[in-house]
């Protein structure tokens, strides 16, 4: 009960009534496929079966919108799990990118591990849709390993040498953890479990939110990243700053007084 309490304090600054539309989809991109070569550093990447894909989840706003919290609550859990393990990097696995410094990049499969964000998919980059990551970050491409991250599957469009996702920039927004220590467990640094849910807690941009690199155009903003031979599915409720600076609750299902039910935000 008591952290009930809390976790409404933590968010009754952004409740709103309802105002102009702002979520518009749940993108998720199939990011990389795994070969066999990529095992091929397993004492310090960890086991990473063959085939295993790591997914991008973005959210994908209207323009001028901003990403602020992606929440669970007692009435509202999120989830996103798989029918197998979720990878993490045995070595450099951290549960969120920012934590994992930009020198680690250049070793085996580290840019596959499972992490939660707001925008950020690096120590010094922000996460694009491969398919907008047209100016190659502006002539520059992640130096991965070399053997390492050279699949050419079909099913993720781009390989990661032509258009590796990252994209360079200074201004990195700040991401807050709100009491979801344990929850986290499951995506630091062991292959532990298939499921990562919170039932009343969050994490979040404090303040007017992160917008994505093309604000004004195709807004899209990373929240995740999930690496699994299993299937994924995702269940997941999010609060978005709209246009006009109106803080909007969209939820995945039944919802109640302000909220706004988006089928986008359950997977089938």
């Amino acid at each position: 009960m008591k952290n009930t309490f809390f976790f409404v304090l933590f968010l009754l600054p952004y409740l709103t009534l309802h105002g102009q539309e702002a979520l518009e989809n749940i993108v998720i991109e199939k990011y990389y496929v795994s070969t066999k070569k990529d095992l091929s550093k397993k004492h310090l990447s960890g086991e990473l079966p063959v085939g295993s894909v790591t997914y991008r989840i973005y959210v994908d706003m209207a323009p001028g919108c901003r990403m602020i919290t992606a929440f669970g609550s007692p009435t509202h859990p999120l989830e996103i799990k798989s029918t197998e393990l979720i990878f993490n990097h045995l070595e450099n696995g951290a549960e969120h990118p920012i934590r994992i410094p930009e020198r680690t990049y250049k070793k085996n499969v580290v840019p596959l591990d499972s992490w939660i964000t707001i925008g950020a998919a690096g120590e010094n980059y922000m996460g694009v849709l491969k398919e907008a990551d047209t100016l190659k970050d502006f002539g520059f491409v992640v130096p991965f390993e070399k053997g390492f991250l050279l699949s050419d599957r079909k099913e993720m469009g781009y390989t990661l040498q032509e258009r590796d996702g990252f994209l360079r920039t200074t201004n990195i927004p700040d991401i807050t953890l709100y009491n979801i220590d344990t929850n986290v467990n499951v995506l630091r640094m062991e292959t532990v479990g298939k499921t990562f849910r919170i039932e009343n807690g969050a994490w979040a941009s404090m303040g007017k939110g992160v917008c994505g690199a093309d604000s004004l155009g195709a807004n899209q903003v990373l929240i995740a990243q999930i690496t699994t031979k299993g299937k994924l599915s995702y269940e997941l409720n999010l609060m978005i700053r709209n246009a006009d600076g109106k803080v909007l609750t969209y939820v995945a299902k039944e919802p109640i007084e302000n909220e706004i039910l988006h089928p986008s935000l359950l997977s089938e």
